[in-house]
């Protein structure tokens, strides 16, 4: 399974003032480093070159609304065709757990992330070092991976009522939501969340026979999916977010802290739309050679069932803070009458996030 990282934005400087020219005058590229330590997932660090903003050779698409879903049908959503082009291959990078266990990490099978067999565990201290030839000084970061949160489906319902067929950019085809009523289970303290709602189905399209090995040599799979959701809970309101973005609504933000909850339970309710034909993704479950590359459920009838997944993400403080300042930078870089919003980093001599996670998942079925 690939591991579970995620790259998240491209950080293009990070927003601020970025000294490009070294003691003697020569021209340093400082480097970004993206990376979340999943409880759980191998770790995987990318790595890539900082630029001024509007000068990278090739723009990032930003897939944050399908992020941590790699090891789920073949959603695997890092960008090779940025990475390729501006990423670091040559660093040195170290990963040092509990001011004890020291792993080296190396290029993965992918060519283009840095990974090692260690999986971080609850309330793990996780410090990376990396050296580069792209940067002057050796990169530091650290985060600690938060304890995994709790949350339950109370009911869900099926509505042949989508109201937000013409709202906040959405093309929706399908007239029908599922309507979810959770329940978190606050720990107390300072907690931060991410709480992510997909609607998915697939359709396998083509199989075709390798009649020397006698079985599905390789198989095409359209997975249509839906990450956007809707709720008019308190617990998702931000006044910052004063536009729609990328479909979600005004005001809308699924990254919360637990001052509403206090230690207590907490109920609240959302909206799923079904989703359509626009999400589309394929791939090969099956090497020339017959190996298996993804494992994938059997499907009678050549079509996954409709199902929507809750997950409910603990996130670090750091990724908290990088994430809800990357949404209100999505909101305001085409207001020219709004204040320039620095990206939040966590990287000294450098620039990006190192954060961690953990999560619960429940996956309800359409019927």
């Amino acid at each position: 399974m690939p591991c579970s990282l995620i790259a998240l934005v491209a950080l293009s400087a990070c927003e601020k003032e970025v000294e490009f020219e070294g003691p003697s005058g020569e021209v340093v590229d400082d480097m970004v480093i993206n990376a979340v330590a999943v409880e759980g997932e191998p770790l995987k660090v990318f790595l890539n070159q900082a630029y001024p903003i509007g000068t990278q050779p090739v723009r990032f698409i930003d897939y944050e609304h399908a992020m941590y879903y790699e090891n789920d049908y073949l959603t695997d959503y890092r960008n090779s065709n940025y990475y390729e082009s501006v990423g670091i291959f040559d660093a040195e990078v170290t990963a040092v757990v509990n001011g004890s266990q020291t792993y080296n990490l190396a290029l993965g099978s992918d060519g283009l992330s840095y990974v090692c067999g260690y999986l971080p565990q609850v309330n793990d201290h996780i410090v990376l070092r990396i050296k580069s030839s792209k940067s002057v000084n050796e990169a530091v970061t650290e985060t600690i991976v938060p304890a995994k949160p709790k949350i339950e489906v109370v009911k869900h319902e099926v509505l042949n009522d989508n109201s937000y067929y013409t709202m906040n950019q959405m093309n929706s085809y399908a007239d029908t939501i599922m309507r979810i009523t959770c329940r978190i289970s606050d720990a107390g303290g300072n907690q931060y969340y991410r709480l992510r709602i997909r609607g998915e189905r697939a359709v396998v399209s083509e199989t075709w026979y390798n009649p020397i090995y006698g079985r599905p040599n390789e198989i095409n799979t359209y997975l249509r999916f839906q990450d956007i959701f809707f709720s008019d809970d308190p617990l998702f309101v931000d006044a910052r977010l004063n536009q729609n973005t990328g479909g979600w609504a005004a005001y809308f933000s699924n990254v919360f802290d637990n001052s509403l909850m206090q230690g207590k339970d907490y109920t609240f309710t959302l909206d799923s739309p079904k989703p359509n034909s626009h999400f589309i993704k394929s791939s090969a479950h099956y090497s020339a050679t017959g190996e298996v590359i993804f494992d994938v459920r059997e499907v009678e009838g050549g079509e996954f069932e409709p199902r929507v997944m809750v997950e409910l993400q603990a996130i670090s403080p750091e990724l908290y803070r990088y994430l809800k300042s990357a949404q209100l930078y999505r909101v305001s870089e085409s207001d020219a009458f709004s204040e320039p919003v620095q990206i939040y980093s966590n990287v000294k001599n450098g620039w990006g996030i190192f954060g961690s996670l953990s999560s619960s998942r429940v996956f309800i079925p359409y019927d």
